[in-house]
């Protein structure tokens, strides 16, 4: 433990205080602070170190009083332990056989497949050189239990390596049960069986009950469900109200309710970060949510591979399967989108503590730290990379098939971006009618994007406020015929948007955009990498203009960016639409050296044969 005088900055001064370091194995008694602080701002200088000496002295106190509190690791801890595992694992086991179609011989038969891989995974990994690391994963369960059990942590103990070896073994029986169950010869209500066996195996008299139940007080089953709900809820104590006691599923169900204005798939992303907790603890109560349990779950998402609903190495398997699988780094989930996960949560149990469901949002401050800046999370397409995919041999080639058939939105929507820095599902959500001239500085009229959010219209989404602007359409655009396009496409009657051929998909236009064009364009032409994809047409709009000079407001307003200024965001009006094209769009400009530009007009196409 440390504990020193030292100085904390405050803007323009520093001011003296007194901090402790809280020992690890004491951090969860003391709400999840890892350390104590005392300003001594007001003391006298010559003061101060006679009163850490006497702080350091209480607070040394305070951790020897709170360890004697604890008590030691016992034999009969164990068995309690152990009897409410044996519970767990029962469950598991006939939620898995459930699981199974019992009729279909080919599914029974993958199951058990299923099982045997398992086993002989966890066989390996117990007998191998990964043992070390999974006995460190079984330890940050182990000692969340003892945690929440108020029972000393050694884990260098006999009593506490016993314990780890019996659920090791424990996991070992799973497996068995499991193929019983599959197999039909032991039927799924006869959990005595599977109790005999853990006795038989593990020989410690776990159920002294099977062989005379009536022998059995009743303070002990009041004792074993006492001792269970305080190790089900990790470490909380105090009673729950009647509102901490809401499960879960219905606390969510309550959020989303308030957040009409939410888009679909804003609500999709949070479902999916909400459900987390019902896949890791169940159901429960939400005032069993602790610091100790969001740590666990934060340490579960971290384990679990990207894009899995995709991916069809992972997306039939559950979360625990997921978790008890060894996943390549190459395919562990970023840490941008971890962090996206734990803000969800922290917002959910925010209102869950406003709403009195809960007495602390257990998820703030557990972000993960980014290393880099934030522009290094994306790559900007270099000139040489633009030129090759705007290249007329490329770019025509790519396009002439979706042309064909009336997508024409594989054509305009890269050049709109590559023009404007507008987001994919900007361009994909056009209507007609918000491609118009509006008059500028003086009587002439410029072409416009007018991107907004219109009551009439739920489908077409804005990101946030800031992105309600209106953006001047570059001259390359209307050389290539945009406006001539507009036209002929007006022609049909029933059309409204400007690219109807995309379908409306998880609350987005863009999505067989982006996907086509980082899944197949960008690797064909072989610069695609895990850093670049569609948006990075967005950064080299904005890299562009920042490295010749224009003024940040400017580039601000032309992609949608808040201000970072509260008078500028709340008080100053929109840019005229000529002042923004000749200080930002006109100067969109690429290069592959001075004075080379990238020829976009060997691009031109003509519309009227292409439409009729």
């Amino acid at each position: 433990m440390k504990s020193f005088l030292s100085k904390q900055s405050s803007k323009s001064f520093l001011y003296p205080y007194f901090r402790s370091i809280i020992p690890k194995d004491l951090v969860s008694n003391l709400g999840g602070a890892t350390d104590f602080r005392l300003s001594l701002n007001y003391v006298r200088q010559e003061d101060r170190q006679i009163l850490c000496l006497e702080l350091k002295h209480i607070t040394d106190e305070i951790f020897t009083e709170i360890r004697e509190g604890m008590k030691t690791l016992s034999l009969e801890d164990i068995k309690e332990i152990l009897r409410i595992e044996v519970r767990k694992q029962i469950k598991h086991t006939q939620h898995f056989a459930l699981g199974t179609n019992e009729f279909d011989p080919v599914k029974k038969s993958k199951s058990i497949q299923n099982v045997s891989s398992r086993e002989t995974k966890l066989r390996q990994e117990l007998s191998g050189e990964n043992i070390k690391e999974y006995e460190k994963e079984l330890d940050t369960k182990l000692e969340s239990i003892l945690k929440s059990l108020e029972i000393e942590i050694e884990t260098n103990s006999i009593n506490y390596k016993n314990l780890r070896r019996k659920f090791s073994n424990l996991y070992l029986l799973r497996f068995d049960w499991i193929r019983n169950l599959i197999n039909q010869t032991t039927k799924i209500e006869d959990e005595d069986t599977f109790r005999r066996e853990v006795d038989e195996k593990l020989g410690i008299s776990l159920f002294p009950d099977l062989i005379s139940q009536t022998d059995i007080p009743q303070s002990y089953e009041v004792k074993y469900q006492s001792i269970e709900n305080k190790y089900n809820s990790v470490g909380s104590t105090t009673p729950l109200t009647s509102l901490q006691s809401t499960p879960i599923s219905k606390c969510i169900e309550q959020y989303f309710g308030e957040r009409k204005g939410m888009r679909e798939r804003s609500v999709q992303q949070n479902r999916t970060s909400l459900n987390f907790l019902i896949h890791s603890f169940g159901d429960i109560p939400i005032g069993q949510i602790t610091k100790e349990k969001s740590s666990i779950l934060k340490s579960q998402i971290k384990q679990l591979p990207k894009n899995r609903t995709k991916n069809p190495k992972y997306r039939e398997k559950d979360f625990h399967e997921l978790l008890d699988m060894k996943i390549p780094d190459k395919d562990i989930i970023h840490t941008t989108t971890i962090n996206k996960n734990i803000s969800s949560l922290s917002s959910f149990m925010l209102w869950c503590v406003n709403n009195g469901y809960s007495n602390a949002n257990t998820f703030t401050g557990m972000k993960i730290p980014k290393l880099g800046s934030a522009s290094s999370e994306r790559d900007r397409f270099s000139e040489k990379e633009l030129k090759q995919i705007f290249s007329k041999h490329n770019y025509i080639y790519y396009t002439k098939s979706f042309l064909k058939v009336g997508k024409y939105a594989f054509y305009w929507v890269p050049l709109i971006a590559a023009f404007t820095g507008m987001r994919a599902n900007e361009i994909c959500a056009l209507y007609l009618d918000n491609i118009r001239e509006i008059r500028g500085n003086h009587r002439n009229k410029r072409w416009c994007f007018d991107l907004k959010e219109e009551i009439n219209r739920p489908d077409k989404r804005l990101k946030n406020k800031s992105s309600r602007r209106i953006v001047p359409i570059h001259d390359t655009l209307l050389d290539l015929g945009f406006i001539n396009f507009l036209n002929l496409i007006k022609k049909d009657p029933e059309r409204k948007r400007v690219f109807e051929e995309l379908p409306y998909k998880e609350g987005l236009y863009s999505r067989n955009i982006s996907r086509n064009w980082n899944a197949s364009y960008l690797p064909k032409i072989d610069i695609k990498t895990n850093k670049n994809g569609f948006h990075s047409l967005r950064h080299s709009v904005i890299d562009n203009l920042k490295q010749i000079g224009v003024e940040p407001h400017f580039i601000n307003e032309l992609v949608g960016h808040s201000q970072g200024n509260i008078d500028l965001d709340r008080y100053g009006k929109r840019y005229n639409p000529d002042i923004l094209y000749n200080k930002c769009v006109k100067r969109i400009v690429y290069e592959t050296s001075n004075a080379r530009r990238i020829d976009f007009l060997a691009l031109k196409l003509d519309w009227g044969k292409i439409i009729g």
